[in-house]
């Protein structure tokens, strides 16, 4: 089978696209960062490394050297959408969706589906798509893939912990065909322990604890944030699976450290001084260094590669950048084993509906 991963970042789709058995006949990445990690790990899948609005209907036919594309997978940064109402959205105002310069990207991707026509397509998103605008932007969206053949579309929030991912991550998935088929999606492989089924959620400890005493040197990305000496004390008052109670820092490690402090008290915003629990999932992974949660037992922030554990990546699989750009692209990817199980039910839909007609 077939398939095409656009906004490939650092390769969580197309992970989990190669271990389900598909031919990936191209990828596509504007950032040169995420493409350098691409080239590394996937130097059997071509890249498009450019803005995907410059990928021609003509250069399509080449990349895919004009087979009968199966499927067609991607993520569109979702960096902003319509914010001016139901009124204004459905009405003659003369708002247009698709000619907001915010939503190109999403549009974009759902040009190259048209283009290729694949049986298959596998859109991706942050949970918060489903309500936009009131739940209207994601119900134009449909409209649109409908318009192109695709009548049979399933739209849901997904959360990573049902399919083995030791994170709380919930992910905007909808999958739509020209193929007549009523997608079910895949039951879930993993439950809360008070379900009494088993296997239970996959935890922190799980993921990442054999790597405390790993250096780069052994494990690649494993780099630890070098803290200030203060926020790194400070991180000490954190308790295993809890967040900073500044009421019980000392005088000392009340002082802020940052320099555009406007208080100069150090503040807890929700995205640090969390520290994750080895008995439990993690919280989303937050792309960027600075949003990591604190290590279960030492006074630091995850690095790349513990994060990247948690997002289900393989060790062999490396990132490149700076630690920064490593952090992004983790915080950004698909956990790979989050998205495996739903690649897997699209090609033995695919390959039901083959053999049928053979």
């Amino acid at each position: 089978m077939y398939a095409v991963d656009l906004f490939s970042g650092a390769g969580g789709l197309l992970l989990a696209l190669k271990r389900a058995g598909y031919s990936v006949l191209f990828a596509n990445e504007i950032n040169s960062k995420f493409a350098q990690t691409h080239t590394y790990n996937f130097p059997d899948v071509p890249l498009v490394e450019k803005d995907i609005k410059d990928i021609s209907h003509e250069e399509l036919a080449i990349l895919t050297n004009k087979k009968k594309i199966d499927l067609v997978v991607g993520g569109p940064p979702c960096q902003g959408f319509s914010v001016f109402g139901k009124r204004r959205f459905v009405n003659t105002q003369g708002y247009n969706p698709k000619e907001d310069a915010r939503n190109y990207l999403v549009y974009e991707f759902i040009r190259v589906v048209g283009e290729l026509k694949p049986k298959f397509f596998f859109m991706e998103n942050v949970k918060g798509f489903m309500s936009l605008d009131k739940g209207l932007f994601v119900n134009e969206v449909k409209k649109t893939f409908e318009k192109l053949g695709y009548s049979h579309i399933w739209c849901a929030v997904v959360c990573a912990l049902d399919y083995g991912v030791p994170q709380e991550r919930y992910r905007m998935f909808m999958i739509g065909n020209n193929m007549g088929i009523d997608f079910i999606p895949p039951l879930p492989t993993h439950f809360h322990a008070s379900s009494e089924i088993k296997p239970y959620y996959c935890t922190v400890g799980d993921a990442i604890m054999d790597l405390e005493d790993k250096t780069v040197a052994e494990i690649p990305n494993h780099v630890p944030l070098n803290h200030k000496p203060t926020v790194a004390a400070r991180m000490g008052y954190v308790c295993e699976g809890g967040k900073l109670d500044i009421s019980s820092l000392p005088p000392d490690l009340l002082v802020a450290t940052r320099a555009d402090s406007k208080s100069g008290k150090v503040s807890n915003y929700s995205h640090v001084y969390k520290r994750l629990a080895r008995t439990k999932p993690s919280t989303t992974m937050v792309p960027g260094h600075n949003a990591f949660p604190i290590h279960p037992t030492l006074n630091r922030t995850l690095t790349a590669r513990e994060a990247a554990r948690i997002q289900t990546f393989p060790d062999t699989h490396i990132f490149f950048g700076t630690r920064q750009e490593q952090c992004i692209q983790v915080g950004n990817a698909v956990p790979p084993d989050m998205a495996f199980p739903f690649l897997v039910k699209i090609a033995e839909y695919i390959g039901a509906r083959v053999k049928n007609e053979s």
